[in-house]
């Protein structure tokens, strides 16, 4: 299985964890936990059960809870293995699976995220401002997304090239599973598609042989990925509703004309079938070329032929649509 470059382990990760927890004196045990999941000794739906349970009679309660959603989040930066955030992902959808969380204690307890405050009393399940706990994963997405600003800014921030591509390459691996897993999950993950499209028009329709445009490449891997592991949902997603991405300037370049001709233009950013299907050139036009190494080549492949794929297979079923 191909790493860019290995920013840690997952048991190295699991240490960092370990040390933060002693040193902050929590008593979530997300180390011990995460290293049965990671070891197979444990499944992810038992993993979430053992992690709920502790938060859920913990002395801080908040506190508990937010180190739970700051060690995924962390993780989802840092693992490079495919196995291992599909591990990742898997516990973080049984988690959102779990009943509604109860304050368990006697006395009303105080939450307070992003500056809004909710007292949750006795035997009160826990609501917030983003909904409840478990099921709405509370501060998920707001974490994740502070995370999510693509390799030039990793690069800015000081970050190696190399490494840059392999953050960027976790995150959208780990969101990748957990789209392909969200027909078992209430959670939603709609927001994610704004990363989806983006990363994938950002990959194929900028030019990297442009100095403007000269990071594009290192987005290439992360939208294999998005294609490989939940290409069929998002087709399905862009399909039966009305998905936008920025298009890009090869888009613009090699589409203008028939785009015009067909009075389609002020419908450019439109996710369509030929959208798809230029993608799939692309994708073949860089396996073709010298810009990319012989394993990247081969996933820009398999991604080609997925699309053509999802594309000779797709009928469209009205009644999902009505439904």
């Amino acid at each position: 299985m191909e790493i860019v470059s290995s920013l840690c382990s997952w048991k190295e990760h699991l240490e960092s964890v370990c040390t933060h927890q002693k040193s902050e004196g929590q008593v979530v045990p997300l180390r011990d936990i995460s290293k049965d999941l990671f070891e197979d000794a444990i499944g992810s739906e038992e993993a979430a059960t053992k992690i709920a349970s502790c938060v859920c009679v913990s002395d801080d309660f908040q506190t508990a809870y937010l180190e739970v959603i700051y060690f995924v989040i962390g993780a989802a930066n840092n693992l490079s293995e495919q196995h291992d955030l599909y591990k990742l992902a898997n516990l973080t959808l049984a988690l959102s699976r779990l009943p509604d969380a109860r304050n368990e204690t006697r006395r009303t307890i105080q939450l307070s995220f992003d500056y809004k405050s909710s007292e949750i009393g006795p035997g009160d399940i826990f609501v917030v401002g983003e909904g409840k706990i478990w099921a709405d994963l509370p501060q998920f997405a707001v974490n994740l997304g502070d995370s999510m600003y693509g390799p030039t800014a990793y690069i800015s921030d000081g970050l190696a090239e190399h490494w840059a591509e392999q953050k960027w390459t976790n995150l959208n691996t780990f969101a990748a599973y957990l789209i392909s897993g969200l027909n078992d999950t209430p959670y939603s993950l709609a927001y994610l598609y704004l990363y989806t499209f983006r990363t994938i028009t950002y990959s194929l329709e900028y030019d990297p042989k442009t100095e403007k445009w000269i990071d594009s490449l290192h987005s290439l891997r992360s939208a294999c990925r998005w294609i490989t592991i939940a290409g069929e949902q998002i087709w399905t997603e862009s399909m039966r509703r009305s998905r936008n991405a920025v298009a890009g300037p090869l888009w613009h370049r090699k589409y203008h004309a028939d785009l015009v001709k067909s009075g389609q233009w002020g419908q450019r950013s439109l996710i369509t079938p030929q959208r798809w299907l230029a993608w799939a050139s692309r994708l073949d036009e860089l396996a073709g070329s010298n810009m990319i190494e012989d394993e990247l080549k081969d996933m820009a492949r398999s991604s080609a032929e997925m699309i053509r794929m999802f594309e000779k297979e797709w009928v469209f079923d009205t009644e999902d649509e009505i439904q």
